[in-house]
């Protein structure tokens, strides 16, 4: 019996044994793929860009520079200094909260450098802004009321003598980009838009409007000290001082006050210097560059856990797929070795019946031959007895 199923003995035998092989083989694969989901994943992670970091020092730098140029401007002109502080930034970048710190503190700084500009065209901005509001005024009370014939302004007192200007700072607040053709436009149309003020403070009828437009000019003046003097002595332009040499009484023939017409010229006055002297800085260049490196290198960030997030879960996927398949080889091969042993034993005892069945048919047959002489024995005995 047992050489007629060794196989299948030997299969009931060595049934625990494979199965815990099939794990084995199951958990190394797993492991195995465990490692190689690692190693893919680490090649792709996101890495600190240098660049940003050498970004955020000049920015730090460029910030510190400005609050010291403007501090000393202020300081000479009588203006107040907003209180800022510089910026800081994590000292390693590998997470979303590390770039949302940064782009928080980008925040602040942007905020930090309007007020650091505010701050120096403010006495400037105000001195003019009064003016225009004074002629806005008149010009109302002449729409209310027949306008009467100005008188012509006599022994009119010339703008007293501006202060001497600070000198230039050692930095400048303007970016190296700006070249010495645009540096000279800017200084050539700051210095006409001081002519035109002074101008005006010379035809100015008011003698408090005379002092006004007479500290803006020398606002303006100082203002211009700001920008790098890149002067050729061929490009230096001159200034045109033609719309402010005109008669004002030449435009009383247009359909617009002259009070108007002047108010609009100022306005425009004010954002041309605001245009040329709050652009271009250094710290809005270093800014535009660290604000665009932060959003490249955060989608760069963002690109990279996703990756990572596709390997893990391809590597999770086949992981469990191997766990699976495992158990139930593992748990088929126990089901089936138990099936083969309970057919083993029902072999055995079927084979152990039909054993005994055979002896006990031969036993039966032996005594059917042995029946006829007994029954000729007993004849014989009973005929002689008789």
């Amino acid at each position: 019996m047992k050489k007629q199923y060794s196989f299948a003995y030997l299969f009931v035998r060595t049934a625990k044994g494979l199965a815990l092989l099939v794990i084995l083989i199951g958990i190394g694969f797993c492991a195995l793929r465990y490692y190689q989901a690692s190693i893919e994943a680490g090649a792709v992670a996101y890495q600190s860009s240098p660049h940003l970091h050498h970004a955020l020092d000049r920015l730090k730098d460029a910030f510190l520079t400005t609050e010291q140029i403007i501090e000393s401007f202020n300081a000479g002109n009588q203006s107040t200094t907003p209180n800022v502080q510089g910026p800081r930034f994590p000292l390693v970048i590998e997470s979303d909260d590390d770039f949302t710190r940064i782009g928080a503190e980008l925040s602040r700084v942007d905020h930090d450098r309007q007020q650091l500009k505010e701050s120096i065209m403010g006495r400037f901005e105000a001195l003019v802004k009064s003016i225009e509001e004074k002629l806005h005024a008149y010009a109302a009370v002449l729409q209310s009321s027949p306008s009467p014939t100005p008188a012509p302004a006599q022994n009119l007192t010339s703008i007293a003598e501006p202060a001497p200007p600070a000198s230039g700072p050692a930095e400048s607040l303007f970016s190296s980009q700006v070249g010495t053709s645009d540096a000279n436009e800017r200084n050539a149309n700051l210095k006409e838009r001081r002519e035109f003020l002074k101008v005006l403070a010379v035809r100015a009828e008011n003698a408090d409007n005379r002092v006004i437009l007479g500290e803006a000019a020398d606002q303006l003046q100082r203002l211009a000290k700001l920008v790098p003097e890149k002067f050729d002595a061929s490009a230096a332009a001159q200034p045109d001082t033609a719309t402010a040499s005109k008669d004002p009484r030449a435009e009383q023939e247009g359909k617009v006050l002259l009070s108007e017409r002047v108010a609009r010229q100022l306005e425009q006055l004010r954002g041309g210097v605001r245009q040329m002297l709050l652009t271009s800085w250094t710290l809005d260049d270093t800014f535009e560059q660290v604000a665009n490196l932060n959003s490249v290198e955060r989608d760069k960030y963002r690109a990279a856990i996703l990756a990572q997030k596709s390997l893990w879960l391809s590597a999770a996927s086949r992981i469990v797929i191997g766990l699976l398949a495992t158990s139930l080889v593992s748990l088929l091969i126990v089901v089936f070795a138990d099936l083969v042993r309970t057919q083993l034993d029902t072999a055995t005892s079927t084979g152990s019946v039909a054993d005994a069945i055979n002896a006990l048919r031969g036993s039966v047959a032996h005594l059917s031959e042995n029946e006829p002489t007994i029954t000729a024995v007993e004849e014989t005995l009973v005929e002689g007895g008789s």
